[in-house]
């Protein structure tokens, strides 16, 4: 079986879990941080799944690679952290490479 659903699987437990961490305002509000926590122990499991066909240098690099784009617009409408078009630039360098790291030999 094809590893990718999986890994998409994880790399969205593992936004979640990041947008959780934030409403969790530091330990203020433990309840986002308990789910938190337990989302990320689903994304590595995830991960793990992925990892029986997906090399591990491109399924960690396709999972950093979503998350960092997913959080980046998300972070916008949740929190209105807006990124400036140099950092747009880097997130488009990190996605290239994902790209690259996906092509054929």
């Amino acid at each position: 079986m094809n590893g990718t659903p999986f890994l998409i699987v994880a790399a969205l437990l593992d936004v979640w879990s990041n947008v959780l961490l934030k409403q969790a305002d530091g330990f203020r509000h433990w309840k986002p941080f308990v789910l938190a926590m337990v989302l990320v122990v689903g994304a590595f499991g995830m991960l793990g799944l992925a990892l029986k066909t997906v090399p591990l240098a491109t399924a960690y690099a396709t999972w950093g690679a979503f998350g960092l784009v997913l959080t980046a617009l998300l972070s916008r409408k949740l929190d209105g952290t807006r990124l400036t078009p140099t950092a747009w630039a880097g997130v488009l360098l990190i996605v290239v490479c994902v790209l690259v790291l996906h092509s054929p030999a």
